[in-house]
């Protein structure tokens, strides 16, 4: 009777060793890119769109593309961006 009780907790120690490496495993959390910001400043956003500084600084003003400000560094979020002059290329079709 006795092995039988060691070879009970033996499988009960191997369930529960299972269990914890299984449970330590780490799922990295991830998210789905667009809800990464991606920050640019004007030069790398004129890259990223081909487009003229010119144009951007127009866009701004007009509030067609939304930028963020502190002091006088102004950066873009190159998905917001995007989304924008989505939502302004359906308006105008």
């Amino acid at each position: 009777m006795e092995i039988l009780g060691i070879q009970f907790k033996e499988e009960i120690r191997g369930l529960i060793r299972e269990e914890m490496a299984a449970s330590a495993v780490i799922t990295p959390i991830t998210e789905p890119a667009a809800l990464v910001p991606v920050i640019v400043n004007q030069k790398g956003l004129c890259e990223r769109f081909d487009l003229s500084e010119p144009t951007v600084i127009r866009w701004r003003n007009k509030g067609k593309i939304p930028f963020m400000q502190v002091g006088s560094a102004i950066r873009y979020d190159l998905n917001a961006v995007a989304k924008a002059l989505e939502v302004n290329n359906k308006k105008r079709s």
